[in-house]
């Protein structure tokens, strides 16, 4: 080879180096979204070592389970990229995806949590093992096993919850918590979002707090950017519609087949039953369905879990929407994102028919929040409807916006509807105007001993009529009604913490109206394969509710063969409409106070409450107080503090919505 030719081979190698890692380099941080399954996160981590030290990092970590949290953190994320941009990098990540956090937390310059609450004072499945984890490490340090080691750090907090449930934010305060006795130092207050009002504004006046708190902060943030006014583009994906045989055939099916072990990788199960537990009489619906989940490898679920289920939009519904779209129902299109864009979920698998799209992935139904209206504005060929959606998104239009969308649960196609010059093409639309569909969660009504291959769902079919007049069936429990044998369905298992006594031999007391039975069922199924396994069992009680025994009393055939059986020791049934007086579980809970005490006090028993979180289990927990008080011959305060170590034992169990 000639000299010259070499010098230039090597010049071009140069220049290849130079542009990989260069593009390398211009990934940044790690920008939380979507991967493979429906409504999941992204699963990019960065290492923290690789970071540039030339300028500050701002670390948002997120623990969701219905996509709010994750919501707020990417309008943080962007809020302080417009405020500050190139001399602060922003990083938004899924908790689940902060690796080593014991090697990685330490340095942290500035750390901020928006952490959803969800059930029983529990962390969001994504958060878990880093709650888990923290909060040893917190234990730890108080109880002298090792020092305080986060004296660099400081941290904010949000947390997510409502005010209607008991432990309201606990995983939040949790979270100030440990990071105060682990030594970190607060930079604002802990914010506490409340879903039963309006978490959006408590989320923005908790940001501007924050931003307040830093403009006087320079350790922890750069200077601010001269372009800080500057208002943020809403964030959309590159849409390519395809046309010909070649887009026909190259579909792509709206999910694939997971391994179901979590929201990102659903398992494509079947329908295998659907029936109806209601009588005729009856002027609701609730239904039992069966989901084959034989044909995935390794998935098992222990009596007691939940089921995650991705449900589709009604064929009504999804026609509705890709007429306010402008745009044929068999249009074919791919997604992609674009390179630098922040703030999207990873998208979809395409080519994709709009049908599947809207169908799957669109939270159609749902109130869109600010931000969707602000993205919608953008796409409003009208002067005046534009103008109209960036007031209803802005401060100024707090009140217009909480008369019109908040009190009147307006869904999006009815905003959408009012604003027919607003016709987003299909990146910003999925992008930023219809959030997307996230899954349903229901407790197993089977046991995993008796039917280990098979899923039951015992599920309200909702029906309500809104303020606007609006008629809304529920997504996935009309999805479900309606869904026939050998149906595709997208599932996965969460675990749980309701569980049965590892002691046969315990006694058990369980209160559960409504379908707050389901997980019952698969108790009383498990007890009662024990008992066919010559099994000796130790004493239960069931406090069930319905409205009228010859409408809504479900699975009645079968609890009376579990009391027949021994499976379960007694039933007490409340019918809450059948008398002049209402009579509910916790009214049947005092009558059988003599009994329900003599269970409570025996070191084994376990207490386990399911159902509706804002009213009945509150009334059963101050039935359960005044039952220790009269019954064991305590003050109410002893009461209280007996009820409390009985929780803390372990021993008192709620799985509540």
């Amino acid at each position: 080879m000639e000299p010259h030719a070499v010098g230039v081979l090597a010049l071009v190698v140069i220049i290849v180096l130079f542009v990989l890692l260069k593009f390398k380099g211009s990934g940044g941080g790690a920008s939380a979204g979507g991967k493979g399954g429906k409504g999941s996160s992204t699963k990019t981590v960065v290492d923290v070592e690789a970071e540039s030290d030339s300028k500050p990092v701002v670390r948002i970590l997120y623990g969701t389970q219905t996509g709010t949290a994750e919501r707020f953190s990417k309008a943080l994320g962007a809020e302080l990229r417009r405020k500050y941009g190139e001399s602060t990098t922003v990083d938004v990540l899924d908790v689940e995806n902060y690796k080593k956090p014991e090697a990685r937390l330490p340095k942290e310059r500035l750390v901020l949590f928006l952490v959803a609450t969800y059930g029983d004072g529990e962390p969001t499945d994504n958060a878990a093992d880093f709650y888990t984890w923290i909060t040893s490490e917190a234990e730890a340090v108080e109880n002298g096993e090792k020092e305080a080691y986060m004296q660099d750090v400081t941290y904010g907090v949000f947390g997510l919850g409502n005010k209607q449930y008991e432990h309201f934010n606990a995983v939040g305060k949790r979270f100030e918590k440990c990071m105060d006795v682990l030594g970190a130092s607060s930079v604002v207050r802990r914010g506490d979002g409340d879903d039963d009002d309006c978490i959006d504004d408590d989320f923005e006046k908790w940001q501007a707090e924050l931003l307040e708190a830093l403009e006087g902060a320079s350790h922890l943030v750069g200077a601010a950017s001269a372009e800080g006014a500057a208002v943020a583009e809403a964030p959309e994906y590159a849409a390519e519609i395809l046309s010909g045989p070649v887009a026909k055939s190259a579909l792509a099916a709206p999910f694939r087949s997971g391994t179901g072990a979590s929201a990102a990788s659903p398992f494509l199960a079947t329908i295998a039953e659907v029936r109806e537990l209601h009588t005729a009489a009856s002027d609701r619906s609730c239904i039992h369905a069966e989901i084959d989940i034989s044909g995935a490898k390794g998935l098992s679920y222990t009596t007691g879990d939940h089921v995650g289920v991705y449900a589709e939009n009604a064929p009504a519904v999804v026609a509705e929407a890709a007429e306010l779209l402008g745009l044929p129902l068999d249009t074919v299109f791919r997604l992609t994102t674009p390179a630098g864009a922040s703030g999207l979920a990873e998208p979809f698998a395409g080519p994709i028919a709009l049908r599947d799209a809207l169908a799957c992935f669109a939270d159609l139904l749902s109130s869109p929040h600010k931000e969707n209206l602000a993205a919608l504005a953008g796409a409003a060929a009208d002067a005046d409807e534009k103008a109209r959606l960036l007031h209803l998104a802005g401060a100024a239009g707090k009140a217009d916006f909480s008369e019109y969308v908040t009190k009147q649960h307006r869904s999006l196609l009815e905003v959408m509807r009012d604003f027919p010059s607003a016709k987003p093409g299909l990146g910003l639309f999925f992008g930023s105007v219809a959030p997307r569909l996230q899954p349903r969660f229901y407790s197993i009504s089977s046991s995993s001993t008796a039917h280990p291959k098979s899923v039951h769902v015992t599920c309200s079919v909702v029906r309500d009529v809104m303020p606007t007049g609006r008629v809304h069936d529920g997504v996935c429990s009309s999805w479900l009604a309606a869904a026939k044998r050998g149906a595709a369905v997208p599932v996965f298992i969460r675990h749980s913490h309701f569980r049965l006594p590892e002691d046969d031999h315990a006694p058990i007391i369980m209160v559960g109206p409504g379908t707050g039975l389901a997980p019952f069922r698969g108790f009383l199924q498990e007890r009662q394969a024990l008992i066919d396994d010559a099994a000796e069992l130790g004493p239960s009680l069931l406090f069930f509710g319905c409205r009228n025994r010859a409408h809504d009393f479900l699975y009645e055939a079968e609890l009376r063969a579990f009391e027949e059986s021994g499976a379960l020791g007694k039933l007490h049934v409340a019918f809450s409409r059948e008398g002049a007086a209402k009579d509910y579980v916790q009214h049947h809970l005092r009558r059988e106070g003599a009994r329900v005490w003599e269970l409570l006090k025996r070191p084994s028993t376990c207490l386990y409450v399911c159902g509706d979180a804002k009213a009945m289990a509150k009334d059963v927990h101050r039935a359960l107080i005044e039952v220790v008080a009269e019954h064991g011959g305590m003050s109410g305060t002893q009461a209280e503090a007996w009820v409390k170590d009985f929780t803390d034992k372990g021993r008192y169990m709620r799985d509540v919505w």
